[in-house]
């Protein structure tokens, strides 16, 4: 009597692909990331596509997760930096929105706010001045306390990464004088023929 056995390598290749598939969740650690979640969608589908590609060959499940998780990964990652910078964007967006401009301070000046409050406004707002010596004059013509000035000037100091006021040019008019028109001359002419 002859009794038949099933092939070895079928049990391995079962083993194989249930390794392949605990290997992507294990290297998606969680998911709490774009790219974790990229590792666990690649690992899965990295499994299936090598197990069929690879029919009959025992470790191709396992390879086949090991690259598909690698691949989301990487994929993943790039996303999650596209977010992040995303995010940074909003963020610097938000602090420019609340910086008061420099008519906002004048303003602020000339409506007898006290100007320990105007400079706690530009301490809170976490922008930084590029005040020019124009800006200062003006600043000062219409009235704005020494010490607000000073501390717009010294939020240049600040930690690198902050949204930079830069005032827009003082539009100054210009006069265009236009000139007369040209007299207009009569002559008299006479000829001898």
């Amino acid at each position: 009597m002859v009794v038949l056995r099933k092939p070895q390598a079928f049990g391995c290749l079962r083993t194989l692909c249930v390794a392949g598939l605990l290997t992507a969740v294990a290297a998606s650690g969680g998911c709490e990331t774009a790219a974790g979640t990229g590792a666990a969608a690649g690992g899965a589908v990295g499994t299936g596509v090598g197990l069929l590609a690879g029919r009959g060959c025992p470790g191709a499940g396992l390879v086949g997760g090991l690259i598909g998780a690698g691949a989301g990964a990487l994929g993943g990652a790039a996303v999650g930096a596209a977010h992040e910078k995303k995010a940074e964007r909003v963020a610097a967006a938000e602090v420019a929105a609340r910086a008061p401009s420099l008519t906002d301070i004048v303003t602020m000046t000339q409506q007898a706010i006290p100007p320990e409050q105007i400079i706690n406004q530009i301490r809170t707002s976490g922008v930084v001045y590029t005040l020019n010596s124009q800006d200062v004059v003006w600043l000062n013509q219409q009235g704005v306390n020494g010490a607000v000035i000073s501390a717009m000037q010294a939020t240049a100091y600040r930690a690198p990464g902050r949204v930079r006021y830069v005032a827009a040019p003082v539009v100054q008019p210009v006069y265009v004088v236009e000139q007369p028109p040209p007299p207009v001359a009569v002559g008299v002419g006479f000829g001898i023929r």
